[in-house]
């Protein structure tokens, strides 16, 4: 029975800590994610992709009327047009950090975001992901507990 819980044991432990080291890769990794949406009249939307040095984003923006401000994460305006009914953009970072892509909605129709961006993931979900190693470190070291002696 003690050789049994010892290989249970020690097997999601190993599950654990794999798990963790892959998600610890991927959250620093950029992916492409959809930027779709709809703005309503007189609301705004902002778009936050957190980029790499070298990463892109692209988009178009259709509708009636709206404004478009994009920032780097240093909050140095790139890009600020107002009273646009059609617009698009290509962005590559130039600065690693949150870029800020804020639209405004200023008439009276829906307007329409389409696009990618290539973003990682949160400081927060890096530390989930070794939070998960130290918690397969810590059921091996239970594990052991139980082997044959």
């Amino acid at each position: 029975m003690a050789r049994k819980t010892f290989l249970a044991m020690l097997a999601a432990g190993a599950a654990f800590i794999a798990i963790g080291i892959a998600a610890s890769i991927y959250a620093n990794t950029a992916v492409a994610v959809p930027l779709d949406g709809t703005v309503k009249p007189g609301l705004a939307d902002e778009l936050s992709p957190d980029m790499n040095v070298g990463n892109t984003a692209s988009m178009q923006v259709k509708g009636s009327t709206f404004d478009v401000e994009v920032r780097e994460p240093d909050g140095v305006v790139v890009v600020s047009q107002k009273g646009l009914s059609n617009f698009t953009y290509e962005l590559t970072a130039t600065k690693a950090g949150e870029h800020r892509i804020t639209i405004q909605n200023t008439g009276s129709q829906n307007v329409q975001i389409t696009g990618t961006a290539q973003t990682k993931s949160s400081p927060l979900e890096l530390s989930g992901s070794l939070m998960l190693v130290v918690t397969g470190i810590i059921v091996v070291g239970l594990g052991l507990r139980f082997r044959d002696r």
